[in-house]
């Protein structure tokens, strides 16, 4: 696979290029899987003539090439560039034109083409990054050579055109359309974006921004427009008045398209969103505002991503670390969810365990290449980064950080940058020289532990070190001390604590019997936080008297770190959430912090011999609450996904049968489309003889694309040899028409922890096909198969072994692979070591 820029091609090629701009022309058909077109790209060159220039380029056939008006055959072409001979250009002005025929992608990245199941409607988009653009047309595509575009698209007439711009001209002949529109302002190729097909529309206005929301005609009637039409007025609202220049780019539209890798993407003035986030029946809170934040998120990007770019992928978090807590921030500002912050402190746990992760890497990171940029859009990059700069923006203060950005964008609009030019801008504004911060966090790996220490009638901090390098950091927090009065606990004081070193006193006289010192409430420090010891009688007893919501959040999240580095007996957190965390007003607090928590507790954490009993426990009190009629929606669905979830015995699976052939019915709770996929996945998991000829029903009904896939998925489930042998090799060797995100709905039916007698074959097959999946197919296919293809249903010495000697006899991994298999291996260590200790 030779589809990679490096940093170093990189360098070298902005160095010869400048003043960039395209021009393109495309021409699509009804029904065809490939598509024409002629782009002219205009660039200042000054290489000296030596040498050969490197143009980005995936093509299926070239048909003409021009170099300054000349027609040109004497070039060379690979997989994904063409090679100009220097001697071939001139020195300052050039013009290399190229007449091409290209193929539509079925990866989700490039330019995607989806075929409608339900009612044959074509639709087509693009998804550049890091490095795809040019699979769509000749490019220096590398996010420093911010170029202009004119696009110029003929195509059927029934079919809407969504580009970065509006168009400027539009006329039909016959069944074709022609289409072109405006110039686009300076920006990187990996934002230029074109979505087609016959989508449904709505559309509003922010002010004076347009806005317009698409959706692909079979989804529409499940668009709920006008709440996001709400959230994306709000966001606009804040953000032009914060970052002190208006939203620079016209017209604001958001696609969700089919088949999307990621949650979204901030094409400039063309957002495209998964489809994913179109929600066909009710969700709980947390999901609606999780697809508001992405809406925030993306509206962030244009202005860090898209009006300043970083140079190159080694900081991309100036980008993503930046839209990710400014989303969370800026959506705490406004009425629509003003508790943000306190899911911002969910999300965090991504960053917590990918940073103890051998795989970690600084904030401030490196990408060689552009393979390498992949596999730094990470937990890293967003969720630690974003938690570093909550940390700085408490340091420096509000007013100071928001000041440091209008400046940054005030000093480098339609440019790139790099670390330095952010800290300089951050050390001016707050009158604090920002780098001895920055070599702390932004350039280290690793986080530290805080815990509350009560020794000789002193109450201090104590600070582990992160635990590769020994680093010991500067903390800016808040503690609370709660104490517990008449069997409830109230709050004593809140402090805020500067922690440097091994310990920091908070009194010198402490003589606190019944207390809970309660470390980063509200979440502004990123560290793991642990409770002491002698407080957890004082919890089982009284933890859901804490009035505070955000602080019974931390509680729990610390209860979690705990768990997961071995300190609190998984039994113990198990006995907390069914007692006390049933208890728990709050239902994004209980679904995110105990119930999801205590799921992953029993799956992992526990002894094989055990997880029965809990699984049953926990089974039957979402059966018992999901039955009283008085409660509210979001809570059915909540113990409905529990119910599901746990059901595993004849007589649970048999309850399940009944409700989805609607013989019996839990209040409040529909049978809809989806849930019937998820009944009919575990059932035919659990080897029903029925369900072959029920997904065969289930099918014809539902003739959708999301249809044919969960079908998928319900058929890999079935326990049965033939069934494995035949998706397994389907995996490998798709079938015409088989997309990436077809296979991958697959891939998730495919390992249950009971089948572990008939998976333990593939244990073979898995370590001998991984390399060549990762060598041959799309990043996006290959990353899926390595994560949800290793034989994980049970954490096993011998798999440990077995992964450690393949990373150690293979020196020649391809990275992303290296990368995901040293992250299976660290948490099988983690699980095994929690086992081992707790295993009485």
């Amino acid at each position: 696979m030779d589809n990679i820029l490096t940093q170093q091609e990189a360098m070298l090629r902005s160095g010869q290029i400048s003043e960039v701009d395209y021009t393109l022309k495309l021409k699509l058909e009804k029904g065809s899987q490939e598509y024409e077109g002629e782009t002219t790209v205009r660039f200042v060159y000054s290489g000296g003539k030596k040498g050969k220039l490197k143009v980005d380029f995936v093509s299926k056939k070239i048909e003409i090439l021009w170099i300054n008006g000349k027609e040109e055959t004497n070039y060379e072409k690979k997989e994904s560039a063409l090679f100009l001979s220097g001697e071939l250009l001139a020195e300052g002005k050039n013009e290399l034109k190229v007449k091409y025929k290209n193929a539509f992608d079925h990866s989700g990245s490039g330019f995607h083409k989806f075929t409608d199941p339900s009612d044959k409607a074509e639709y087509m988009h693009t998804d550049f990054e890091p490095f795809e653009a040019h699979r769509l047309f000749p490019s220096f595509d590398q996010p420093d050579l911010k170029a202009t575009y004119e696009l110029e698209i003929t195509g059927p007439s029934e079919w809407t055109y969504i580009h970065n711009t509006v168009p400027k001209s539009e006329e039909t002949q016959g069944n074709y359309k022609n289409i072109k529109f405006n110039k686009t302002k300076k920006f990187s190729t990996y934002l230029f974006s074109l979505i087609v097909g016959p989508y449904a529309v709505w559309e509003d206005k922010a002010g004076e921004i347009p806005l317009r929301i698409f959706c692909r005609k079979s989804l529409s009637k499940y668009m709920d427009a006008e709440n996001l039409f709400a959230i994306t007025k709000e966001a606009f609202g804040f953000l032009q008045e914060y970052f002190g220049v208006p939203y620079p780019y016209g017209k604001y539209d958001q696609i969700f398209v089919p088949e999307f890798n990621m949650g979204a993407m901030e094409n400039v003035g063309a957002v495209t969103f998964s489809e994913s986030y179109i929600f066909r029946g009710p969700r709980i809170y947390s999901e609606y505002l999780n697809r508001a934040n992405t809406v925030y998120h993306e509206m962030v990007h244009m202005w860090f991503g898209n009006l300043v770019t970083m140079k190159w992928w080694n900081d991309l978090w100036l980008n993503e670390s930046f839209a990710d807590y400014l989303s969370y921030y800026s959506m705490s500002n406004g009425k629509i969810f003003p508790d943000a912050l306190e899911h911002f402190y969910v999300r965090e746990e991504w960053a917590y365990r990918e940073d103890q992760l051998s795989t970690t890497h600084p904030i401030a990171g490196k990408a060689e290449n552009t393979l390498e940029a992949i596999s730094n859009f990470d937990g890293i990059s967003y969720s630690k980064g974003a938690s570093v700069l909550r940390q700085l923006m408490y340091y420096v203060g509000e007013e100071k950080f928001r000041d440091a950005m209008r400046l940054y964008f005030k000093r480098h609009a339609e440019k790139n940058t790099v670390l330095n030019d952010f800290l300089s801008c951050m050390s001016e504004t707050s009158g604090i020289d920002i780098r001895g911060w920055s070599k702390e966090w932004l350039e280290t790996t690793g986080v530290n532990t805080l815990s509350p220490v009560r020794q000789n009638g002193r109450l201090f901090l104590h600070q582990g070190p992160s635990a590769t390098n020994g680093l010991l950091r500067t903390h800016a927090l808040q503690a609370s001390l709660f104490r517990e009065k008449n069997g409830k606990l109230e709050e004593v004081w809140k402090k805020r604590i500067l922690v440097k070193g091994k310990e920091t006193l908070l009194e010198e006289n402490y003589s606190g019997e019944a207390d809970l010192l309660l470390l980063n409430t509200e979440d502004f420090a990123y560290a793991k936080t642990y409770l002491s010891k002698e407080s957890l009688p004082i919890l089982k007893r009284s933890l859901h008297t804490l009035k505070d919501r955000f602080s019974r959040r931390v509680v729990w999240g610390s209860l979690w770190q705990m768990v997961r580095d071995a300190e609190l007996s998984p039994k113990e957190f198990l006995e907390l959430a069914l007692d006390q965390g049933l208890k728990e007003p709050d239902l994004s607090v209980r679904n995110s912090h105990i119930l999801t928590k205590a799921l992953t507790v029993i799956d992992n954490y526990i002894p094989e011999a055990e997880k029965r009993t809990w699984s049953d426990k926990l089974n039957s009190i979402a059966k018992e609450r999901s039955l009283l009629a008085q409660n509210p929606e979001q809570e059915q669905i909540l113990w409905f996904r529990i119910l599901e979830n746990t059901s595993k015995s004849p007589e649970q699976l048999s309850y399940l049968k009944e409700l989805l052939d609607q013989k019996k019915s839990i209040p409040g709770i529909a049978m809809d489309q989806e849930r019937r996929w998820v009944i009919l996945s575990r059932l035919s998991a659990y080897g029903d003889p029925e369900s072959s000829k029920r997904i065969e029903e289930e099918t014809s009904k539902d003739n959708t694309d999301l249809g044919a896939k969960k079908a998928f998925l319900a058929k890999v489930s079935f326990p049965d040899p033939k069934t494995k042998k035949e998706s397994w090799e389907r995996f490998l060797q798709p079938k015409e028409g088989d997309s990436t995100d077809f296979l991958r709905y697959g891939m998730r039916g495919f390992q249950w922890n009971h089948q572990k007698q008939l998976l333990v074959s593939y244990t073979d097959s898995y370590f001998n096909s991984v390399i060549s999946v990762y060598e041959t197919r799309d990043p996006h296919f290959a990353s899926a198969f390595g994560h949800m293809m290793f034989p994980s249903f049970e954490p096993d010495p011998n798999l440990l072994k077995r992964t450690q000697e393949f990373l150690d006899q293979n020196k020649k991994l391809p990275e992303l692979l290296r990368k995901d298999l040293q992250q299976q291996r660290d948490d099988m260590q983690r699980t095994l070591k929690v086992l081992e200790k707790y295993k009485n």
